[in-house]
This record gives C-alpha cells, structure tokens and sequence, in this order.
C-alpha cells in the first residue's frame, strides 16, 4: 500500500506541475476526446463570433486544438470529427488576455448498414505512439493475414519482426496477457511495436503485438465464412513421395447488433476440423539390422471450437462496461509425431479453456479517465500416451517405444486485475496504474515413470541388438562400441501444483515541451513470488523531436532507453517442485548394462553409475532483463509514404541457464568412466540449477516502410539486420516436459515468463557457451498489403525471407560427466581417445577433444535460408438493394461499441495505420453498396513451391548430420505441404 501511495503521489506532483501557463489575447483551447477518453486527432474545430466571422482549426495527434487572437466575446464552437456526431457549444466566453480551456468530449455517430473505407495516408509525428515504425492493421490489411489463429500467430509474430533475447515479444488481447487468440473475423484492429518504451507494458516494445475485439454495432451485421483445403490442392512435402488424403475445413460466423438503446452485443463461433498428417523421417535398423531410411505419413486430426461473445454497455454517458467470454477446446489424435518420434510415441490430447474478460472504463472528468480490468483463464488438459513402453531414444536416428510424457491431467487457473488513471493536462499527459497476475497450477503427471534408454548413435544401437542376439555379455557389446549411453527413471508422487503472483506499478507522462518536441518518461516497479528476491525498478524514456518548425514535420528524429524484466515462469517452478527428490525421484544411469531391461528404483539406488537428479533454483537468482536502446530516423518521403531507420542496441543480464551444480570439476571427469570425477558435494548427484548467469548482447537495424494510396493499394514492409552473441547454453537434456497450461492449443500464448532455459555445456564457466546466439538470423525481410484491382478483385500479398538460422553442432556423448548431451567436438584433425575424426562440409572435428584443440563455438553453422509468398486473391459480389454509402468510423470506440481507450496521442483507432482511418471496425470484410456482399477468395501459402527445410541436424555421429528432416513450419509451409491452396467464400450483410 505504501508503494500505491508513492505512484499516486509522484502523479499528483506530476499533474499539478504540468499547468500550462498562457497569456495573450483571447486564447480558446482544449482536447477533443471520445467517449472512452481516447483522444481525437483531425477533429475540425470551427469557431464563430457574433459578427459570423469564421476562425477554424484542427486537433493534433494529440487531439488539442489552439484557437489565438480572439476578440473578447461570445462565440459559438462546432467539432466536426469523421464517425462521430457533430458537437455543437454555445456562448463560449473569451476574456481578454486569458486562455479558456473547452475539451470537448464526442459522440459516435449512428453507424450506416454499409461503410465505404477512405484510407489516409501514413504519417510521421513526435507523438510516443506515432512512430513510423509501429504498424496497425485494421480493414482491409487484414485480409492478407491467415483464417487459421495458429497460421494468424506465427503470421503476426513474423510481422512483429525480432524482438530483443531469447523469448520474443508479447501478445495482448484487449489489453490482458496470456490465453488464445480470437478468430479473424472477430479481431477489429492489430498494432505492433507501438510506443515500445512505455512504462505501462513489462515486456519489450520491439516484437509486442496488441489485438483489439470488435465490439457490438447498433444494427445488425453479420457474416459467414466457409474455409477449405484438400491434399489434392496442396503439393507434396518433399521427404514423401505420397501421404494418405487429408483436408481441413473452418466453419465461421459472428452477428452483432444492438441490445436496448444503450448495450450492443458481438458473437463469433468458430469450428476447425484438421485431418493434416505428420511426417516421420528417420532411419531405423530393417531388415537382418542393418540401417534404413524410414519415412512414414501418419494422420493427425484436430477438432477445435471457439465461440466468443462480447456484450458492451452504456451504463452512464461517463461508464461503459465490456464483458467478453471465451471458450476454446482442442481435440488431438496422433500428437508428438514427426521428424524422429516414431507413430508409437504419440498421444491423444484434450484441452478446453475458458476465458472472462472485463473491463470497466470511467471518465472521471473531461480530463481524467479511469479504467479496471479484470480476466479469469481455466485451462483443463489431459493427454493419453498410445503406448506405455519404454521410450528408445537413438540420437540422431530416432525416437521409439513409448511416450515419455504420460498420462497427464493438468489444470491452471490464471487471474488478472489490472487498473490504470489517464489524465490530460495542459502539454502533458500521465498515466499511472498496476496489475496482478496470479497463476495456480496443478497437474497429475507421470512423465519418465515408463522409462527412458538413450543410445549415441544408430550404430551403437545396432552393435547392441547385434550382440544381444549373439549371447554377449554387456562388457563385449561396449567393447565393440555399443551399449546404451543412458537410462533414465522417473518415480514417486504423479501430483504436483505450484502458484505464482507477480506485480507491477508504472506511472508515465508524455510531455509535449513543444509542438516539434515531446519527452516521454516513465518508471515501472516488478516483484513476484516463488524466487528470493525483493523487487526491480525499471526506468523508461523516450524523445522524439520533428526537425523545423512545422507542427506536421517531415523528418523526426527518435530515441529511447528502457530497462524491461522477464518473469521466472511457473513451469520452472514446477519442474522444481516435481523433481525436488521428495515428490518425484529421478534415477540418471550412465552407461547402463541392464538394456533392454527396466529396473525398480530400489535396484537403480544400489548402482554406483546412478545419478538421482533434482531440479532447484539458485539461492542468489535474479530477474532476468534487458537494457535496451534505440535511436530512429523518419521522414515524410512523399505524401502517401513514410520510412524510418531504427538502431537497437540490448543486453540482457542475468539471463537463465541451467547448470550441474554437482558436476565433475574440470578435468577430474574420465570420458567412458562414469564413477570418475570429483564433484563439490561429494556425491553422485546431478542438481540442475536455474541459474541467472547467462547474458547475450544484440545489434539490430531495422527500415520499416509504409505506403498508402487512397483505398486503392496499401503496402507495409521492414528490413533487419542483426547480430546477437550470448553464453545461454543449446539445451540437450532428455527432459520430460509439463504438460497442461494451455498446451494443447497451437495458438497459445503465454502471461507469465517465456523462453526455454537452456543447459550450458560447461556448468563452471558459462562463458565457454559465449558465441553466435541460437536467435541471431542474420537477415529478416518482410513486405505485404493489399491492392486493388480492376473488376472488384483485391490482392494481398504476403512475403517472409530470412537467412539460415544457426543450428549447434554437437557430438552424441556426455564428454565430461554432467548427464547432459550437448558436448561440442574439437575443430581438429587428430583423434582423441575413444573419438574419430569427421570430415564435413562445415570443417573436420575430433570428437573427443583433446587437451588444447580449439572448441567448435557454438552454433558454429546456419542452416538454409527460407522464402515464402503467401498470396489472396478475393473478388465480393453485392447483392440485394443498394445502400446510402457513408465515410468509415475511423474516430475510435467507445459508447456501447466501446473498447479499451487509447493512450495519448493515440486518437481513437489512430491515424497512424498503414491504411489510415481505413476500416470502421464494424465492416466485414470488401463490402459493396449492397445490403449483401459474397466475398470469393482463393489463398495461397508459399504460392512459389519453395522448399523450406528447418535448421539441419547438428549431431555429428548422426548419418543424417548436416540435413533436415522436417520443413521449416509456419508461416513458411505447413507440416503436411510444402505448398497450401485454401478456398474460402464469405457472406456478410
């Protein structure tokens, strides 16, 4: 509570510093809003005197308007804003010498049955949010996005571009974290990167992606939209030669219209039928054992339903209220299947969610608005594993036997309230707010409990079988080079649960020192429980200054500084509490001699090469963060396009990582002895520790260019450029994942940590791990839009390229007695005891370094680079009688139709998207004249046919070293085709 006083203190000295001071003649100022409190700019402000003399304006990004050089009087004030009603003030006095403030809150207008879009053109401005750099889609930019929410996703985060780090940007939903994303049809506008130093958001600015609901209209409007695709359509994926038929079909339709005079309602369901299969490339013993490439298509089908319904009300012409509900549920045969996991490792998985959503917007006084939300998440998982056996894991080969996962039944409650006050004064604007977040998850899990053999190689494999055949003893199979390198054994308790609340208080303001000149400066405080620490400050600011003296520049230069936390994620904690030694033990054997057999725990605690292992997390943990800065350039280039050039340096520190914390020190540790090596807590052990230990540094340039001609054609793009380095390690632990939080849905996305933390290879010396990052691509090129053609058609296009990613190259054994297989060879040519020389294409390396080779660094090579042109052509037929055509909404939410309101400068849905004002949120899709409109459309991905592999194998005693064995997945191709062709027709009216 101390804390929430020393925000609201801060806002108050904030607020009462900010009175802006004028003196002259007869000054008429103020703001124009709409009824949420959004700002809104391009408004016409016309001013009469009683002599009908005419003095007109026009409100900024900002929304404020100056009126100078009035005669002391009476005058009459009209506002004119596109898709609200006008407003009329009368007998405003003016003194003498004095500036009278008149903020002007506006009206949504009475919305016609059918919309013609009137796209403006993209601007530049020194407003925080209007950054040349942030890209909104609304209308018909998003007809070039994808039906499918899982295809819609990697879309977005595609167009989001790099974000700093590891774990990616972040996904909002009518501003909540974490849950699905909603249907196409139901989304009303999408913006990325906008204002990404705000104190108001935890994560970076770069990579945020903000989705915003339709809400309801006050007539009725409606739709119904029919997607399909059939294997006949679709090319083949190059590592089959034929696949059973498949197909998948999306059933969707929304209505929304009004409920009494001051409620409106939105309802969308949605129901996806996918029959895709899953590829299986492998090579496996056949025949009198020998090896032999094994590829296999085994069908997947998903059954998934989303309906959605959101209510908006009008309680006072001050408050408005939206409940939005949501429930998802996901049915998955066959899942787990492809690359190297064999058919019988699959499962069968169900997961349901259900999602409230409220928020609850006050306008306290012309100048102040409030605003609560609140979101309650239910996950429910289960998954079935198609075989209890033993799972065989051959490195670089495949995956056999049973599933690993289990059977799991997983529930997670996820809770947040978030609050946040705008106030408008004078030249600045603050905002100053918190949320809580809360996580409870429990889940019945008995992954490992089958058990778990892991072979080096396919060869070492093969030498077993063969010599299990012949009737020789352990100690002979090993001697020829076979012997499995590992077994691993889970038992204990299958119940788990943990929770985990997390905090975060902001107060920002954005100051206009002049109209060229605006100063944005915030500070953010964080703390969560479930790790021993205190809390974080992280201070936010970010200048933008328009060169000249004009209040609409041309050029505007940018820059900013930000220190922004990750949180440490449930799943870490769960992991810890499931393998804390108590609630479940896990058995870690090196070199066992007992294959193919399954010991009890009691005979694996009396082995001397048994390693019991736990998870826990380190005494001296920090947060995880990221120092980031950024400077830009962006100019006007003509009327109806804008580019900018953005440098962004980050640092993460204190990054996580995963360590053995009981591993053999360096240099005691005998490779092929696992009783060898001296380790700190003289025992046999393996601790993985979550460490914060790690850091990365990244340089990134980023062109992002914006062109919009009228309605006709609006076309978005980016270049990056980026070189990352950090020590965060390349995983490698054959690790039994949790189930449950959502997983069960491709379209996830998560509200409470992300990222993976990773194994370094040295547990004593992170640095060794210092190199190339596993997410430094190079090169990231995107572009797309929408064109209009002759004849009704529109175009879409919807291009992706970028530079091979990194893959780590690695040899298949535990080189130095940490359980852990993520060891690199020697760049050498000379052979160590008990290794070999390999000659590849990428050098030759000794796979058993000895003392004094150089270390292959890691993620020493980049697989290929990959290219998609994602490609919509639609044609809409008007149908029935023709209708008044009237100019789009392009002021903003608010009244029943109400949404979250925008920040400052933002101006309701903005003049800052690539299509302007184009789209009323209320539109469906390229509608016509016409009461009715049939919409054709044929979609293609990868419409060139181009093969796009996923990063190669990097294991080096792997016969498939230095190929794929999988495609590179969306949005580049889909893990059945290489190539996708969807039709789709769409009814509105």
């Amino acid at each position: 509570m101390r804390l929430c006083a020393v925000f609201l203190f801060f806002s108050y000295l904030f607020a009462t510093s900010a009175v802006a001071q004028t003196s002259g003649t007869g000054t008429l100022r103020g703001r124009v809003t709409d009824p949420s409190g959004a700002v809104v700019p391009k408004a016409t402000v016309t001013v009469t005197g009683a002599d009908g003399k005419l003095i007109v304006a026009t409100s900024n990004q900002e929304g404020t308007y100056v009126v100078r050089g009035l005669a002391p009087g009476s005058y009459n004030v009209t506002i004119d804003a596109k898709g609200f009603a006008e407003d009329n003030e009368a007998e405003v006095q003016v003194a003498a010498g004095q500036a009278q403030d008149l903020d002007i809150k506006l009206q949504i207008a009475v919305e016609k049955q059918n919309i013609e879009v009137q796209e403006e053109a993209p601007t530049v401005g020194v407003s925080s949010e209007s950054s040349a750099g942030t890209i909104v889609l609304k209308g018909q930019d998003l007809d070039a996005l994808s039906d499918d929410p899982d295809e819609l996703q990697s879309e977005l985060e595609a167009l989001a571009g790099p974000s700093a780090g590891p774990n990616g940007g972040q996904i909002y939903v009518d501003g909540f974290t974490a849950g699905q994303l909603p249907p196409k049809s139901a989304i009303r506008e999408i913006r990325i990167n906008q204002n990404p130093f705000s104190a108001e958001y935890d994560k970076l600015g770069y990579g945020r992606i903000e989705i915003f609901t339709k809400p309801g209209t006050d007539q009725f409007h409606g739709q119904f939209l029919v997607n399909g695709n059939s294997s006949a359509f679709n090319s083949l994926n190059p590592f089959v030669t034929e696949t059973p038929g498949y197909y998948s079909e999306i059933f969707n339709g929304n209505l929304s219209g009004p409920l009494g005079k001051k409620a409106s309602f939105f309802l969308t369901a949605q129901q996806r039928d996918i029959d895709n299969v899953s590829i299986v490339v492998a090579q496996i013993l056949g025949p009198n054992n020998s090896p032999t490439s094994y590829t296999a298509s085994v069908p997947s089908p998903q059954r998934r339903l989303n309906i959605s319904p959101r209510v908006d009300f009008q309680l006072t012409s001050n408050n408005t209220l939206t409940i939005r509900y949501q429930y998802s549920r996901n049915v998955v045969d066959n899942a787990g299947i492809g690359e190297f996991s064999l058919p019988s490792t699959g499962f069968n998985s169900h997961s349901t969610e259900n999602t409230v959503q409220i928020t609850d917007t006050q306008i306290i006084s012309p100048t102040m608005v409030n605003e609560t939300r609140f979101q309650y998440i239910r996950d429910s998982d289960t998954s079935t594993p198609l075989s209890l056996d033993p799972t065989l894991i051959v490195q670089g080969a495949f995956t056999g036997g049973g599933s690993s996962s289990g059977v799991t039944v997983s529930n997670q409650d996820h809770y947040e309230l978030q609050n946040f006050t705008s106030i408008s004064h004078g030249k600045h604007f603050i905002k100053f707010g918190g949320r809580l977040r809360g996580t409870q998850y429990s889940s019945l899990e008995n992954s490992g409990f089958n058990g778990s053999y892991n072979f080096s190689s396919l060869t070492a494999y093969q030498i077993t079988v063969n010599g299990l055949q012949a009737g020789l003893t352990p100690a002979q199979i090993r001697a020829m080079g076979g012997g499995a390198s590992q077994f691993i054994l889970v038992s204990g308790f299958p119940l788990s649960d943990v929770s985990l609340v997390d905090v975060g208080l902001y107060a920002q303001d954005e100051w206009k020192i002049k109209p060229n000149f605006t100063l944005s400066y915030g500070v953010r405080y964080e703390t969560q429980t479930g790790i021993p620490y205190e809390g974080n400050w992280a201070p936010r600011v970010s200048v933008a200054y328009g060169l000249g003296h004009s209040k609409q520049p041309k050029t505007v230069l940018r820059g900013g500084y930000g220190i922004f936390y990750d949180r440490f994620s449930y799943n870490y904690l769960l992991q810890a509490e499931r393998f804390n030694g108590i609630t479940q033990q896990q058995y870690v054997v090196s070199n066992p001699d007992f294959y193919p057999l399954i010991p009890t725990p009691a005979q694996l605690q009396g082995l001397a090469t048994n390693s019991p292992t736990s998870y826990t997390v380190a005494n001296n943990l920090h947060v995880p963060y990221t120092s980031e800065a950024a400077f830009s350039v962006e100019r006007q280039v003509t009327k109806n396009a804008t580019v900018s050039v953005t440098y962004l340096n980050s640092r993460g520190i204190h990054q996580l990582i995963l360590r053995n914390a009981n591993a053999p020190l360096p240099g005691t540790y005998v490779f092929g002895d696992p009783t060898s090596g001296v380790r700190p807590l003289d025992n046999n052990d393996n601790v993985y520790q979550y460490n914060s230990g790690g850091v990365f540094k990244e340089n990134q340039i980023i062109t992002n260019v914006r062109f919009a001609l009228g309605n006709r054609i609006s076309l978005f793009g980016f270049y990056a450029l980026s070189f990352a380095n950090s020590d965060l390690g390349s995983g490698g632990a054959v690790t039994f994942a949790s189930g449950g939080g959502g997983g069960g849905f491709g379209g996830a996305f998560g509200g409470a940590g992300g990222g993976s933390a990773q194994f370094v290879s040295n547990s004593y010396d992170p640095a060794d791990d210092y190199g190339r990052a596993a997410f430094d691509v190079r090169n990231r090129i995107f572009f797309g839009g929408t064109i209009s053609l002759p004849y009704a058609l529109r175009l879409s296009p919807f291009i992706i390229a970028n530079s091979g990613t990194p893959f780590d190259i690695i040899v298949g054994q535990d080189l130095n007695g940490d359980s852990i297989f993520n060891d690199r060879p020697a760049l050498a040519s000379t052979a160590g005891p008990g290794g070999r020389v390999v000659v590849t294409p990428y050098g030759t390396f000794n796979t058993v370094p000895i003392p004094g080779q150089p270390i292959t660094p890691i993620y020493y090579a980049s697989g290929q680079a990959v290219f998609t042109l994602n490609l919509r052509l639609s044609k809409t037929i008007g149908l029935g009688p023709k209708l008044e055509r009237a100019t789009s909404a392009g002021g903003g939410p608010g009244g029943p139709g109400g949404g979250p309101p925008h920040s400052h400068g933002g101006g309701g849905l903005g003049p800052r998207g690539l299509t302007g004002g184009g789209g009323s949120p209320f539109t469906f899709g390229n509608e016509t004249s016409h009461k009715y409109n049939l919409t054709f459309s044929v979609s293609a991905r990868n419409l060139l046919n181009n093969v796009n592999y996923a990063p190669p194998i990097g294991n080096l005693d792997s016969s498939l070293f230095g190929t794929s064995n999988s495609l590179a997945g969306p949005p580049f191709s889909s893990g059945s085709a290489n190539r996708r062709i969807d039709l789709q027709m769409l009814f509105s009216f």
